[in-house]
């Protein structure tokens, strides 16, 4: 069913998936405190990105080796690289929160590079003009020097004035926190337990 070729493939992918995800998400977490579910969650997340990580190794590898890298070797090592630094992220924030949350981890120098190999991939995307059929992904590169151009302003501004967004990430708890525990959306009731 989920294997058809055409659009309906894909679609069929994608709601299958979502789905089970969601179902299964909620009937847990339902049951189990949040702080359980994220771990899990992000454990599950690991497990599959390895899967991705380990299935574009062999290509990725042969790509960079490549005397003259075809544009989708671009979009391979992209890929590869850009699932790296998701299956990182995710361990690192699962350990984190399996370490109780130290500040020294949350500030440690390994962040910055992690974050650093998914801007290579991005890049990567970005450089493999046409790759897809001659048309995917499009000329993009107006596009990449103007979302770093805004970046680089963004991180200016905020590193000049360092605001104080506490107040308005806390208005935001009631519809992002905790749904099944705290009853805390409108509609919601706290399920006992």
């Amino acid at each position: 069913m989920i294997y058809n070729q055409g659009p309906d493939g894909i679609r069929q992918i994608l709601y299958l998936t979502a789905l089970v995800l969601f179902i299964g998400y909620q009937t847990i977490n339902a049951f189990v405190p949040n702080a359980d579910m994220i771990v899990a969650t992000r454990i599950l997340a690991a497990g599959i990105y390895s899967v991705v990580v380990y299935a574009y190794a062999g290509d990725a590898w042969a790509g960079i080796r490549r005397p003259a890298p075809t544009k989708a070797d671009y979009l391979i090592v992209g890929i590869w690289l850009s699932f790296v630094s998701h299956l990182a992220q995710t361990v690192y924030a699962a350990l984190y929160r399996l370490a109780d949350a130290p500040e020294w981890l949350l500030n440690a120098e390994i962040v910055p590079l992690i974050v650093l190999s998914s801007m290579l991939a991005a890049v990567l995307h970005v450089a493999a003009t046409g790759a897809v059929d001659g048309e995917v992904p499009r000329r993009s590169r107006i596009a990449l020097g103007l979302g770093v151009g805004a970046a680089v302003l963004i991180v200016g501004g905020v590193l000049a004035t360092r605001p104080d967004i506490g107040p308005a990430i806390e208005r935001t708890r009631p519809w992002i926190g905790d749904w099944w525990k705290t009853g805390a959306l409108p509609f919601g009731g706290a399920v006992p337990g």
